[in-house]
């Protein structure tokens, strides 16, 4: 240990790229899901300098990057990889930050880097890699102190940090409110309300806005993204058939869909998608008209329904805890291996289950310790975060909602080795 320990960083960036390798002599396959095409196809767009009559499904933040390396898919994973070696270090730099010594920093980033879904994920065409090295920057800035320092460049930094975060993924328009939100109440005086920090919220809300504008030109709709219309669409799937009789034609043919998909034992949440090509096809609609009649179906739906409604975001909320692998299990080069890597993915998802619990758990613990000490701790602010994501993403969509959960699953574990610690020594004193 001593021996590692004399150079934490080399040996955290050996074992990230010794543990990639493996997986890709194994596994050697890059992951393409149906949402991977969206990103190649606005990367193309992006490639040849115009983006008219682009039909606004993504957002550019992540094409851009497949855009600049030329486009082709390697590139890309291999740059997924490095970010997610650097980002192993990064967590270890966090670590230390939150007052972990250096021997627990470096065994906790061990094995939270050696975490299969994090390898798999950096093999996919997905924005999940992208977004967890985002946050890890997010946080690593706010530990080192940022809500005590007065920096107008480390806040232009973050401003420009975050702002790539919501072109990647909109979602987290969020995040600069609560951030800049904490500096307000750490700081409290009513003339702080307006400050030098509120870049970090101005300057992700003028990327938000810009994007959209981008799409009303496009596609007649200010939205971040087209998709908006379908994801709601997925949180009325248990209750479609409840609308009003102007929707009726498009209940009929979503209720119809959900009850094939629950025949054939596939996701229920993914019904909307398998009734889209029967819907383009009645209502004679393109994909943002679609969508644009989809919100407003499923807005009256959901104000017929609001127990329904709530019911389906319980279920959604639930969802965001679970932990997912995105892998083609069936397409390892070497096919011998695969039983292999399935059960040590068992024994980690179960090890992530156990601190998603715990984490919950101590959640009231949190709550209580604040309202009682009226301090703002870390922990405080990675798990104000995080329930604020896991409730707004409930209500904003039902489907792959653990997807949502995956960049704070190392901030969950961290939260609840924290409180651990910090016990600890309150029991030794």
């Amino acid at each position: 240990m001593k021996l590692l320990l004399k150079s934490p960083i080399t040996t955290l960036i050996i074992w990230g790229l010794a543990l990639r390798m493996v997986v890709w002599f194994f596994y050697g396959h890059i992951t393409i899901f149906p949402d991977s095409e969206g990103y190649e196809s606005l990367a193309k767009l992006i490639s040849s300098g115009s983006l008219s009559g682009y039909d606004g499904t993504r957002s550019p933040g992540y094409p851009v990057l497949l855009a600049l390396l030329g486009n082709p898919n390697i590139l890309l994973v291999a740059l997924q990889m490095g970010l997610g070696v650097y980002g192993t270090v990064l967590l270890f730099k966090n670590l230390k930050l939150l007052e972990f010594s250096s021997a627990s920093s470096l065994i906790i980033s061990l094995l939270l880097g050696s975490l299969l879904h994090v390898i798999f994920y950096e093999t996919a065409i997905l924005t999940e890699s992208v977004t967890f090295f985002v946050f890890l920057l997010v946080f690593n800035i706010l530990f080192n102190g940022y809500f005590e320092k007065k920096s107008f460049p480390l806040d232009i930094l973050l401003g420009f940090i975050l702002v790539y975060l919501i072109l990647v993924k909109p979602f987290y328009i969020f995040l600069p409110f609560i951030i800049y939100g904490f500096y307000i109440l750490k700081q409290w005086h009513w003339k702080t309300l307006m400050n030098p920090k509120i870049i970090i919220v101005i300057l992700p809300m003028m990327a938000f806005l810009s994007w959209s504008y981008v799409n009303k030109l496009n596609t007649g709709y200010f939205v971040p993204t087209t998709f908006f219309g379908y994801n709601i669409a997925q949180n009325c799937v248990h209750f479609a058939e409840k609308s009003s009789p102007k929707y009726a034609e498009i209940a009929e043919i979503y209720v119809r869909h959900r009850e094939k998909t629950i025949l054939e034992g596939k996701d229920v949440a993914m019904s909307i998608w398998s009734a889209n090509s029967e819907l383009q096809a009645k209502t004679k609609l393109s994909l943002p008209d679609l969508s644009a009649l989809l919100s407003e179906f499923s807005k009256e739906t959901i104000d017929r329904n609001p127990i329904d409604y709530l019911k389906q975001v319980t279920v959604s909320w639930s969802d965001f805890w679970r932990t997912s692998m995105y892998w083609n299990v069936d397409n390892f080069r070497i096919k011998a291996a695969t039983p292999t890597f399935i059960l040590i993915w068992d024994i980690q998802h179960y090890f992530l289950k156990f601190f998603k619990i715990a984490f919950l758990l101590n959640v009231p613990l949190l709550l209580y310790g604040f309202l009682k000490n009226r301090r703002f701790s870390d922990e405080i602010v990675i798990t104000t975060i995080i329930i604020a994501a896991s409730v707004l993403q409930a209500f904003s969509t039902y489907g792959t909602n653990s997807r949502f959960s995956y960049p704070f699953e190392f901030f969950m574990v961290i939260v609840v080795l924290l409180q651990v610690k910090r016990y600890y020594y309150r029991y030794r004193k």
